[in-house]
């Protein structure tokens, strides 16, 4: 993929705004699928087949994690489609990594496999098995801070921080507009381990993530 154009930046930073409006003014689940689907068309431009396949693969991964929390109580979809899920939820997570790798750049670190691996494997594990609430808050954020002290280049912080600030706004417009909620939430209707969920992915996207698809092909070397 071709380094993204200082002029084609304006797209990429509208597509926040713009699946916000989608998802709380659109009327049905159905009709919000395909407007995204024009709006990301539009947005993101050319898209690479490996672009496509990770970001299939990233559906499908989540789909299957909020089938299991959802079953396991600790959110709800008020307007569900299919395995508890309405169907622009089954996309969402595509949208994300897309989009902060589009904004931020596809520069991959150095792979470590002996470290991220495992802290992968748990950092999954972890919201499997603790559910939801404070064991859930603790247990991630201790992974998600050990992650950190091990890896903090300024792209580690950077990837993190706004997977953080994207959860934010998505988090508190679904809650707020009516699209899922939370067993007894907290002030705001949003629970705080919502900042380690989404800043994990964040994390992980940058470390684990992007030096696969660069050994894969799907983004160019970084230039040290």
């Amino acid at each position: 993929m071709q380094q993204i154009r200082f002029d084609q930046r304006w797209r990429i930073l509208a597509q926040l705004p713009l699946t916000l409006i989608i998802l709380v003014w659109v009327p049905s689940n159905l009709a919000r699928v395909l407007a995204l689907l024009v709006c990301w068309a539009l947005t993101f431009g050319r898209l690479s087949r490996g672009e496509l396949v990770f970001a299939a693969i990233i559906c499908v991964f989540f789909t299957g994690m909020n089938a299991a929390s959802l079953k396991a109580g600790i959110f709800s979809f008020t307007q569900p489609d299919v395995l508890a899920q309405p169907y622009f939820e089954l996309l969402m997570w595509g949208f994300y990594v897309l989009h902060t790798i589009r904004l931020l750049g596809p520069a991959a670190p150095k792979f470590e496999p002996r470290w991220i691996v495992p802290l992968t494997v748990l950092y999954s594990a972890c919201f499997a098995a603790l559910g939801g609430g404070w064991p859930l808050l603790i247990g991630s954020g201790i992974l998600l801070l050990a992650g950190l002290a091990r890896f903090h280049e300024p792209r580690d912080l950077l990837y993190t921080g706004y997977f953080i600030a994207m959860g934010a706004a998505f988090e508190y417009t679904g809650v707020h507009a009516g699209l899922w909620q939370y067993p007894d939430p907290p002030l705001g209707g949003v629970p705080p381990w919502f900042v380690t969920l989404w800043g994990g992915v964040g994390f992980l996207l940058h470390r684990l993530a992007l030096p696969l698809l660069q050994r894969f092909g799907v983004y160019p070397a970084r230039a040290d």
